[in-house]
């Protein structure tokens, strides 16, 4: 029973650092699904959750991706399906970058202690570069969205990668002062 609270809490906390992440975007920035953001902060969220719980939390970042489309994004300009496998993507992607560069042996995320920046920061740009290329393969495909391939894709980059670093950096700085002051 021990098992499944710990895997319904892992879940439920991945869930809401994604939907926070969302919440926190569209109001530091703007979104569009055919424009994205300058600053994607989901997409930190979705690492950091992957890095600590592991594939475990998928679900809970499924969940939170089509939550976050049929809410925040207002259903992706009404697109329900290519935006919901546009979110089911989205989720996977950071675990697809994950396993590729764990069997190409450049990093291992297995265990948080072994874990340098440098490998996070590779992760995060791999990730983007997939998850901006998956994107823009599914919502052309869909030739419901008007996508312009260059400011897609610049824009997709550009704000998943800023906003990888922007959270994983802040969680990294952040977490061990607030821990500090709690043992303080």
């Amino acid at each position: 029973m021990e098992k499944y609270k710990n895997y319904l809490a892992s879940n439920l906390i991945a869930f809401m650092a994604v939907v926070l992440a969302a919440i926190l975007m569209i109001n530091l920035s703007n979104f569009s699904v055919e424009v994205g953001s300058y600053l994607y902060l989901p997409i930190g969220a979705k690492i950091l959750v992957f890095l600590i719980f592991g594939r475990y939390v998928l679900p809970g970042v499924i969940l939170a991706c089509l939550f976050c489309g049929f809410v925040l994004f207002a259903t992706w300009g009404g697109q329900l399906v290519w935006g919901g496998i546009g979110a089911i993507m989205g989720a996977i992607t950071p675990l697809v970058s994950m396993w590729l560069i764990e069997y190409f042996k450049l990093a291992d995320y297995s265990k948080l202690e072994r874990i340098n920046f440098r490998h996070i920061l590779f992760l995060i740009i791999f990730t983007a570069v997939l998850h901006a290329l998956g994107r823009f393969l599914i919502y052309a495909k869909s030739s419901v969205f008007t996508i312009n391939p260059v400011d897609f894709l610049g824009h997709y980059l550009i704000g998943d990668i800023l906003g990888g670093i922007v959270v994983i950096w802040t969680v990294l700085k952040i977490t061990p002062l607030v821990l500090t002051t709690v043992k303080a």
